[in-house]
C-alpha cells in the first residue's frame, strides 16, 4: 500500500486514460509522488494510467503517467471510493510535478487578493443555509474575503449572473424548471462567464455526473459534500494571484 500525502490541496479535475476507458473525475491528496482520484471506476492495482490534472482556468494543466498503487472502497460520507496513482516520470517530469504541487499546496498570501465571488444555485433552502453558515464560519477566521450569493433556480441564477461576475458557480442538478446541466450549458455559452469555475453537485450518480461534465462543469461532486475539500479550493482561488512558482 502506497502512502499518500495528506497535505490539503484544492480539488482538481482529473482525466484518467486507462486501457479500456477514459474516466473524468476529481482528485485530492496531491503529493509529489501520488494523487488520489475519487471515482466508482476501480481499475486493478498495477494498471497504467495517463493523467491530465487541472484546476479550471486558474492553473495550467499537467500531464503525467503513473500506475494504480491503491484502490479504496467507500467507507461512508467523507471517505469516497477511488484509486491512488503513483507517478512514473523521468527527471524532467518530476520537476514539473514538484512545481505543480508547490503551486497548489504552497503557502498562500491574501495580502493583495481581491474578493472571491461565489454563486450557489440550489433549490433546497436548508442546504443553502447550511452552506452559507459553513462559509461564514470558515472564512471569518481567515484573511481572504468571500462574497456568497444564492439562487433557488436557473432563472434567478441568470439574473444574478447578469449583475455580477462570479469566480465560482456551484450548481445542483435537480432544479425546478430546468436541470443543472441545462443551466450550465447556457452559462458556458455566455462569454461574460467563460472564466468562471463551475462545480456541479448532486445525489444523482453517474448519469448526472456525465451530463453535467458534458455540459461544461469543471468538477462533479456527489452529495453530501465534503466541505473541507471545497473550501481548500476556494482558498486557493482567492489567493492564486499571490502564489508564485519557483
Amino acid at each position: 500500500m502506497t502512502a499518500i500525502s495528506k497535505k490539503p490541496s484544492p480539488l482538481l479535475r482529473a482525466e484518467a486514460e486507462l486501457s479500456d476507458r477514459i474516466v473524468t473525475s476529481y482528485a485530492t491528496e496531491l503529493g509529489e509522488s501520488s494523487v488520489f482520484l475519487v471515482t466508482d471506476v476501480l481499475p486493478p492495482v498495477g494498471s497504467e494510467v495517463a493523467l491530465r490534472l487541472s484546476l479550471s482556468r486558474a492553473v495550467d494543466p499537467i500531464r503525467v503517467r503513473g500506475v494504480v498503487s491503491e484502490v479504496r472502497l467507500s467507507s461512508g460520507p467523507g471517505a469516497p471510493s477511488g484509486f491512488c496513482v503513483r507517478f512514473d516520470a523521468d527527471e524532467a517530469g518530476r520537476v514539473d510535478v514538484r512545481r505543480f504541487v508547490k503551486r497548489l499546496t504552497g503557502p498562500r498570501s491574501f495580502a493583495e487578493c481581491a474578493e472571491l465571488s461565489v454563486l450557489l444555485v440550489e433549490d433546497n433552502r436548508l442546504i443553502r443555509d447550511m452552506f452559507s453558515y459553513a462559509v461564514y464560519k470558515y472564512f471569518r477566521e481567515r484573511s481572504g474575503v468571500l462574497h456568497l450569493d444564492q439562487a433557488d433556480d436557473g432563472v434567478a441564477a441568470m439574473e444574478k449572473l447578469a449583475e455580477r461576475r462570479y469566480d465560482l458557480v456551484i450548481v445542483d442538478y435537480y432544479l425546478p424548471m430546468q436541470d443543472g446541466a441545462t443551466f450550465i450549458a447556457k452559462l458556458r455559452k455566455d462569454p461574460r462567464h467563460a472564466e468562471a469555475s463551475v462545480v456541479a453537485i448532486s445525489v444523482g450518480g453517474s448519469d448526472v455526473r456525465e451530463a453535467t461534465l458534458a455540459a461544461g462543469a469543471d468538477i462533479f461532486l456527489a452529495k453530501p459534500l465534503v466541505l473541507r475539500d471545497l473550501f481548500q479550493t476556494l482558498e486557493f482561488l482567492m489567493a492564486r494571484e499571490d502564489v508564485g512558482v519557483a
